[in-house]
């Protein structure tokens, strides 16, 4: 059947969820739970439950949804936004009343809301909130009117169903003066996270920019006995940062403070792996002390080598097709409304592309330390399909068909490859230490290596433009189709 958006990809069982322990981050530790690309991470609990969502960009289907009961084992349960608005960023996800709403804003400079009355779906259709900025944050006065904070500090009034912007954003924060000498990529006063605790709002925003030198991100937080302000700073600004490039995670960022049934409290947050920026940000978790001048402070303790807790929650899988719809790791990029570009049938992934137009069935490890193989047939003249690495339609790189021969994927462009075999219909790569080496085959067993390896680290976000990061794709370009039969992935961490 047509891969389409609208549905659910996975519901998590009842008893699966039970089956969950209580929050197990250590204390002091920094406990990285969602490894690769899984920028912008926003939580929200309900009782004993927590929810997460994150950036999607360009991806179909977009925001994905976790479920955790101990914030260290994550399940993926489902997407919430199934129509193409824009590359999607930064979203606030937050509980009001007895609906779960998602904000979050776009490259086309508008922001949106979806709806839901469980996490795990069915979502609304988007709404535009007719206001723009970005980093969406919600908040409710002790009236009850409903806020919303943007970035640089802006804030603009919401209808009561939370569905509108009601009157023009008006500024009511500065941001934390960032000391002259540090190096940093710009103030960006970003991310507004709200909440209310006793007496004071906090206002917890991020700053100092994304992907700039490995100091420059950071988490600052202010505090007020109104919503609206005025904000005193805290005295531990910048509660979150990376204070030395020798840490083991880089551009700390972009938090959340929350707390478990229990009354403790957390982090969440977003940083690079050391030396990773070309393969996106990771969701991190740490405890939370409440001063007794009542300030949320981190325990600071820089992470060196060897001292990170890393759980992986994103794991790849093989996969044979055997159903009738992509499963739940595939998103997509490069389609167009209906969605009926993809389609699964027979035991394989069928991608038909419309014209020139590049699209790709992408996973998103959470490493750079794999190898992929796939069986693939393309069927019709100048159409092309291939395995690569990409980080968008300019810049890339893989091994493909075309017209029955192997060829080089380079940034939007091919290339006859020397080194590949007659009748091929297997490709392979091999990605370790940041090199990409590819490979072709006849029969799946016998393989030729390509004449060129590719570094890969220079594919980043802050030296190529836009909000990208690097993913094993499977691409499709032409008239015809490109028929994939068999997906194999080998995590070599």
């Amino acid at each position: 059947m047509p891969f389409h958006p609208l549905a659910s990809f996975l519901v998590v069982s009842a008893m699966s969820l039970q089956a969950m322990a209580q929050p197990e981050v250590p204390e002091g530790k920094l406990q990285v739970v969602l490894g690769g690309d899984h920028a912008d991470p926003s939580i929200v609990r309900d009782g004993e439950d927590f929810y997460l969502t994150h950036s999607s960009y360009d991806k179909h289907p977009g925001l994905k949804i976790w479920h955790s009961r101990n914030l260290v084992d994550w399940k993926p349960i489902g997407y919430a936004l199934h129509r193409n608005v824009g590359s999607v960023w930064a979203p606030d996800f937050i509980k009001h009343g007895d609906t779960f709403f998602i904000y979050f804003p776009t490259s086309t400079g508008d922001n949106y809301v979806v709806t839901a009355a469980n996490p795990a779906g069915p979502w609304s259709d988007p709404i535009k909130l007719n206001v723009s900025g970005i980093d969406p944050g919600h908040v409710t006065a002790p009236d009850g009117e409903r806020l919303i904070y943007l970035n640089g500090g802006k804030l603009a009034r919401l209808s009561p169903d939370g569905l509108t912007v009601t009157a023009d954003a008006v500024k009511r924060y500065d941001g934390w003066p960032i000391p002259q000498v540090w190096d940093i990529e710009c103030f960006c006063l970003e991310s507004p996270k709200l909440l209310r605790r006793g007496d004071y709002y906090y206002l917890t925003s991020a700053q100092g920019g994304t992907a700039g030198p490995p100091t420059s991100h950071m988490v600052v937080t202010a505090r007020s006995r109104s919503p609206q302000g005025p904000w005193e700073e805290s005295p531990y600004n910048p509660v979150v940062h990376t204070w030395s490039r020798d840490e083991e995670i880089w551009s700390k960022g972009h938090g959340t403070f929350f707390d478990d049934a229990a009354g403790n409290w957390y982090v969440i947050y977003h940083g690079y792996l050391r030396g990773q920026l070309a393969w996106g940000r990771h969701v991190v978790i740490e405890t939370v002390e409440w001063t007794d001048d009542g300030w949320p402070r981190t325990h600071r303790n820089p992470v060196q080598e060897g001292e990170l807790s890393y759980h992986n929650n994103e794991r790849i899988r093989s996969d044979g097709f055997e159903g009738d719809r992509p499963g739940r790791q595939w998103q997509f990029g490069g389609l167009t409304a209906p969605f009926d570009q993809v389609t699964v049938t027979g035991g394989s992934m069928v991608l038909q592309p419309a014209g020139g137009q590049i699209i790709t069935a992408q996973v998103n490890p959470d490493g750079k330390t794999f190898e992929i193989a796939i069986e693939i047939e393309v069927e019709g003249r100048d159409t092309i399909g291939g395995l690569g690495i990409y980080y968008s339609d300019t810049h890339h790189v893989g091994l493909g068909l075309h017209d029955g021969e192997v060829v080089r994927l380079i940034n939007g462009r091919t290339a006859p490859e020397p080194q590949s075999v007659d009748q091929p219909r297997h490709l392979k790569v091999r990605v370790r230490n940041d090199v990409a080496t590819f490979y072709s085959s006849a029969d799946g067993r016998s393989w030729i290596k390509a004449d060129r390896s590719y570094e890969l680290s220079g594919f980043q976000h802050n030296s190529l433009g836009g909000f990208s990061y690097l993913r094993p794709v499977i691409l499709a370009r032409g008239p015809g189709i490109v028929r994939v039969a068999r997906f194999d992935f080998v995590d070599g961490r």
